[in-house]
């Protein structure tokens, strides 16, 4: 074995990390608001939790809030602060778990 190839137990380590990033990905994504809010994001960049919620009026700025930390912990969003403002933008490397699983034959 080479020095810098895993072992089996750092392989299905490496895996379930992989699983887990992937299941919070889809998880995230199975949310058709977070969906939308992530198309917009990437419409308009660096809206802030206000601007999102008067964006969608059906929604107060706390259920906004909650679907941002969800797609931040995902890693599809990052947060910026400016002031008492937070400013919101997409992040496509979050996306990497889903394209590498796409990529490897899943069915």
């Amino acid at each position: 074995m080479l020095d810098n190839e895993p072992t089996t137990c750092d392989l299905a380590v490496t895996m379930q990390e992989r699983d887990a990033a992937l299941d919070r990905l889809c998880g995230c994504l199975a949310d058709a608001t977070r969906r939308r809010i992530y198309q917009e994001l990437g419409r308009r960049p660096g809206l802030t939790t206000a601007e999102l919620a008067a964006w969608e009026p059906r929604m107060t700025r706390w259920a906004i809030m909650k679907h941002l930390t969800v797609l931040r912990e995902a890693g599809l969003i990052q947060t910026m602060p400016q002031g008492r403002r937070r400013r919101h933008f997409r992040d496509e490397r979050g996306l990497a778990p889903l394209r590498e699983w796409l990529g490897s034959g899943a069915p």
